[in-house]
């Protein structure tokens, strides 16, 4: 049986000055898919949690496959072992369910790891890096994330990222009419912010590394030149903070000599976009997505109510998997009596046909269709109709006593 197994760390284990040395490029990530030394494997990044899925015929130590993510993201060992959590198994199932729906997140039930998992697995499987299983998996876990955001109220009472750094810019300034905000990278955690912050004021400027992508949103922004961003940092009250980066976008000193009237950094990178330091500065708050963890309170009673529901949806999604995984077991293992039949009806007939060497050749033939059509019938009433009717242990048990008796 091909066994799943996971390694990660997230924001509940490793604060984000260790989640942002796990930062995997795509150009990593698609080159580790390419050339996968797993049967299956899915790779999962976000600012939250660096995750690797596995599935394989051979049994995988913990420490190696740690090994494996540290490796991929240039990272000791020794150093950093510690952050991570493994499962193997069921608790695999378990796990990846509970993610995809949004309920291990900082904002439980948000919208945004959906669409993350989404595109992991759109990658993973586009580089035919998954298969059967891992296929099942997290196509199980995106039906069953469905089913929650259609059938329960979760995901209207929670808050993704974007969301909870708009509250946090809300509790700074009362009132935005009047304030200007600066966003740095359009990414979808950019876009996502926009519209938040549009709500409450018009006096907006972006920036992306691609100018051509803040220019899209002219008619709502004022575009500004990447290379320009310090002329708009300093004279922001907000600057909120989006890019994907390996080094610091933003630094102490340069960020010092910009004019520096802007009151709040929100940074939503990890990597982080700027240097933490910057909030030691004069009248400067800074804060992290690790920061916003603080403010997830609103809405903790009904969410509550709605986790119940979400739970029993995420219960049926779990055991369905559980239940195919088991019968995919048994299915190999019929597969393997009905074949033994069906050769041994094979072997019974040639005996026969050497027997009757002068018989005519399409007489031979219907001899050997008929004995092979027997053996299958025989394997369907004797096999296929009992797993039908039975649970994978009744059928494993029954197998056993087939091979005793074979035996």
């Amino acid at each position: 049986m091909r066994k799943i197994y996971m390694a990660g760390m997230s924001h509940k284990v490793a604060e984000i000055a260790v989640r942002e040395k796990f930062y995997i490029p795509m150009d990593v990530k698609t080159d580790a898919l390419s050339h996968s030394p797993f049967d299956e494997l899915l790779i999962l990044a976000t600012c939250n949690r660096t995750e690797v899925y596995v599935a394989s015929d051979n049994e995988i130590a913990d420490a190696d496959l740690v090994q494996y993510v540290c490796g991929l993201a240039g990272q000791n060992y020794s150093d950093f072992a510690k952050f991570f959590y493994v499962k193997s198994g069921d608790d695999v199932v378990h796990h990846v369910m509970n993610v995809c729906a949004g309920l291990d997140s900082v904002a439980v039930g948000e919208d945004q790891i959906l669409h993350q998992i989404g595109r992991a697995y759109e990658t993973a499987h586009s580089l035919h890096a998954t298969g059967n299983t891992l296929n099942k998996l997290f196509q199980g876990a995106i039906h069953t994330t469905k089913r929650i955001k259609t059938e329960t109220n979760l995901s209207k009472l929670s808050c993704n990222i974007p969301f909870l750094a708009m509250k946090q810019v809300q509790r700074t300034f009362d009132d935005l009419e009047n304030r200007s905000v600066y966003i740095v990278g359009l990414g979808e955690m950019g876009s996502l912010m926009l519209k938040y912050v549009q709500e409450y004021t018009t006096n907006i400027y972006a920036s992306s590394k691609t100018f051509a992508n803040a220019e899209k949103f002219a008619d709502v922004l004022t575009p500004v030149k990447y290379e320009d961003r310090y002329s708009v940092l300093g004279k922001c009250d907000v600057v909120i903070l989006c890019s994907a980066c390996q080094e610091p976008i933003v630094t102490r000193d340069e960020f010092a000599g910009a004019g520096n009237t802007c009151r709040l950094v929100v940074d939503l990178g990890s990597p982080r976009n700027a240097e933490a330091s910057i909030g030691e500065l004069p009248g400067v708050q800074y804060m992290c997505v690790d920061d916003l963890e603080k403010i997830v309170s609103e809405n903790r009673r009904l969410r509550m109510e709605e986790l119940d529901a979400a739970q029993k949806i995420l219960k049926e999604g779990i055991d369905e998997f559980v239940h195919w995984n088991s019968m995919d077991e048994v299915s190999k293992e019929i597969n393997v009596h009905a074949e033994r039949m069906v050769a041994v009806a094979n072997e019974e007939s040639e005996k026969l046909l050497r027997s009757m060497p002068d018989l005519p050749e399409a007489d031979r033939a219907r001899i050997k269709m008929m004995y092979e059509r027997f053996a299958k019938k025989m394997a369907n009433d004797l096999l296929y109709k009992v797993k039908a009717g039975n649970s994978p242990e009744d059928v494993k048990v029954f197998l056993k006593c087939l091979e005793a008796s074979n035996g």
